[in-house]
């Protein structure tokens, strides 16, 4: 892979990175970033043993194998001073077979005359964006320190999964890292900075960990998107979507769940007087789901958050109340938005109609209920994670998919390849494509494999996985409540998280 570069081009190259730095020293630039990881770039290349097999002066033991590197970085801090910052974008360590945490710090001491910031990251690109199956909160925190340990003379940045202010705070108090480098905290938190330093972190909007705003998916457009923040994506439209709001109104929202939370949130945000009306006990709606499944830590999180923020402003809430348009008809609403969810589809597969068929989401918040051979019909990202929380708690489950990939709906980019590691490691965990299921019956599940022949799987217990149904006939029967009506959430369309907090946004915006 490197073995055809002379001595003559690595010259070219070094002195290429130095002219680049030059110049956006001359724009103005205080700063350069040198992106040192992932075996990324040709540099990194040369530094890993496992893409390095050059015999010559650039190949071999660790410091020949800096050689390259290290002639990159020299012509860059002669290039633009010792006034400029330079920082290492730098893999830590690597998978077996590559560098080490030593060889990693021997490589960084090195480098020490010419950088003055170490980022420390994972070995991988996908791992270095956790998710919510890393259940620890900052991952590679003891990578970082490793290196700070070794009495290293830069600076060293901890970065991957920094959000709550205590927990960087402590990291920096203890001596483990001296900066912390965080990115999805201010694009779900713009205001992030001024929230720490109000002392205000209870209204910091978790990370859903989602990797949405990397983008969507891989075949584009690269459009980011924030499963919190409904404002990201389209900033550059908001003076022509939002609507001053006018005079305060009365208004009802129906539903507790996260989009009937984020519409009354934003709705007296805007100074209406909202009520809500949530035919539970208990705030959440659908999303109740994440506080029985571990690595639905930061959804728990987010809905917690929320329940915190309707909690803290003057919204009516009306628990244990079923809104009807009699309940409603006369209390002089000026509007109601209608955040009704939708309802769990059946699909015609003879047999799907029994009694003891579960969907998803009962599955996940009663797992005890279910036998100990599990078959999840559906195979989409909702039917891969219960098929996982499931087996986890002990089961032996399948799950049927009918398309050829299972959760072939997640998020692609930094986030796919994780969910299936996460699923691949769990050995009572069982995935089948391009697989249609033909009937269920007692103590089978009988489905046409890829092939066209007839199978079938023992099961104890059948989890249904086939998608939602909008409840708009529900939500269009307040039609003629108050002057006006909104759906917004999953009532409107089937929506993800992300959809529901846009689309809560966007009716709010309206009133």
């Amino acid at each position: 892979m490197i073995a055809g570069y002379d001595e003559e081009t690595l010259s070219k190259i070094a002195d290429s990175y130095a002219q680049q730095c030059g110049l956006l020293k001359k724009l103005g630039f205080d700063m350069v970033s040198i992106h040192l990881c992932y075996r990324g770039q040709l540099p990194t290349k040369f530094l890993s043993p496992v893409t390095n097999n050059r015999a010559d002066q650039y190949g071999g033991t660790l410091e020949n194998r800096a050689r390259f590197p290290l002639m990159i970085l020299e012509r860059i801090r002669k290039a633009v001073g010792s006034d400029t910052i330079i920082e290492l974008l730098f893999s830590g360590e690597e998978e077996e077979g590559g560098y080490t945490r030593d060889d990693a710090v021997a490589f960084l001491k090195l480098a020490e005359p010419y950088a003055d910031i170490v980022q420390v990251r994972a070995a991988e690109a996908d791992p270095n964006h956790p998710t919510g199956f890393n259940l620890e909160e900052t991952p590679f925190l003891d990578l970082a320190a490793y290196i700070k340990e070794s009495g290293l003379k830069m600076l060293v940045a901890s970065v991957g999964g920094w959000q709550n202010p205590e927990t960087a705070e402590k990291a920096l108090a203890e001596g483990k890292i001296d900066i912390i480098s965080m990115a999805r905290a201010w694009i779900s938190n713009p205001n992030y900075g001024n929230l720490v330093y109000e002392g205000r972190g209870e209204d910091i909007v978790p990370c859903l960990r989602c990797n949405k705003c990397h983008g969507q998916k891989l075949d584009g457009p690269f459009i980011s998107v924030c499963s919190v923040n409904p404002l990201i994506g389209i900033e550059h439209r908001l003076t022509h979507l939002l609507t001053p709001p006018g005079s305060a109104k009365k208004v009802a929202v129906i539903g507790g769940g996260p989009a009937g939370m984020k519409a009354a949130i934003d709705l007296h945000d805007r100074g209406h007087k909202v009520t809500l009306y949530e035919a539970a006990d208990a705030l959440g709606g659908m999303i109740k789901h994440a506080d029985y499944v571990d690595f639905k830590w930061p959804l728990r999180d987010f809905k917690a958050y929320l329940i915190r923020q309707v909690e803290k402003r003057d919204i009516d809430v009306q628990l244990n109340t079923t809104a009807t348009p009699k309940l409603l008809d006369n209390q002089d609403y000026d509007a109601v938005v209608a955040a009704l969810g939708a309802v769990p589809v059946l699909p015609p597969i003879p047999g799907a109609n029994r009694e003891d068929i579960v969907f998803a989401v009962d599955a996940l918040m009663n797992p005890d209920s279910l036998g100990s051979r599990v078959v999840v019909i559906g195979g989409g990202e909702v039917g891969v994670e219960t098929g996982m929380a499931l087996a986890g708690k002990g089961r032996e489950v399948t799950v049927l998919e009918m398309r050829n990939e299972l959760a072939a709906d997640s998020g692609m980019i930094h986030y796919r390849s994780m969910f299936q590691e996460a699923w691949e490691a769990l050995p009572n965990f069982h995935g089948i494509v391009n697989a249609r299921c033909t009937a269920i019956k007692d103590k089978e599940v009988c489905y046409v494999d890829s092939e066209g022949k007839e199978q079938a799987i023992t099961a104890d217990s059948v989890v249904i996985s086939a998608g939602v149904k909008a409840k708009q006939e529900e939500a269009l029967a307040f039609y003629d409540v108050g002057e006006h009506l909104y759906l917004a959430g999953d009532c409107k369309k089937p929506a993800t998280v992300q959809q529901a907090m846009r689309s809560a946004f966007a009716v709010a915006s309206e009133i």
